[in-house]
């Protein structure tokens, strides 16, 4: 049997940091051979870039969450064009656009996801995208960036949607 790959993990996450040391080490044995552990904000990225350093089944994209939208700056961005040179960094991500709570900065947001597709563009690197509640401005963007293709996480968006973004190369989680 082939072994699993984890497209999605955010093992650098604090809940983890009593036993991350302890579980890793058992994934090969488990059946996952590979796992792509996502940054939500620079910390999150370079702490990412460290495990995939330490580990070698773990490769790490790095980027902005929506949530994280208010600490991009173009300093964040120079350190994510750095940090994709590290050939263990293999994706722009988690990037998007959060809609769900009602009270976010959705230009800024929609901002930050048009500079990180445009970078993954850049670099010819894929994508991790988390849309939640905005399926529509998700999708302009994503046409706007024709050719960045990439994985949509948690995909809650329609069959039509989905189709779309099938069509274009696009891969759903």
């Amino acid at each position: 049997m082939e072994p699993a790959f984890d497209s999605h993990a955010h093992w650098d996450h604090l809940r983890f940091d009593k036993d991350r040391d302890l579980l890793l080490p058992t994934l090969p044995k488990s059946g996952v051979g590979l796992v792509m552990n996502a940054g939500c904000n620079l910390a999150s990225s370079r702490r990412s870039v460290e495990l995939a350093e330490r580990y070698p089944f773990i490769y790490a994209a790095v980027g902005t969450h929506p949530e994280d939208a208010d600490e991009w700056s173009a300093d964040v961005e120079n350190a994510y064009r750095t940090m994709a040179q590290n050939p263990k960094v293999r994706a722009i991500g988690e990037i998007g656009l959060d809609y769900y709570y009602g009270g976010e900065n959705r230009e800024k947001q929609k901002a930050v996801f048009a500079a990180q597709l445009s970078m993954a563009q850049a670099l010819h690197l894929p994508v991790i995208v988390h849309d939640r509640d905005a399926h529509g401005d998700a999708m302009d963007l994503v046409r706007a960036f024709d050719g960045v293709q990439g994985v949509f996480h948690c995909f809650s968006g329609s069959v039509e949607m989905a189709q779309e973004l099938v069509r274009r190369g696009w891969y759903i989680g």
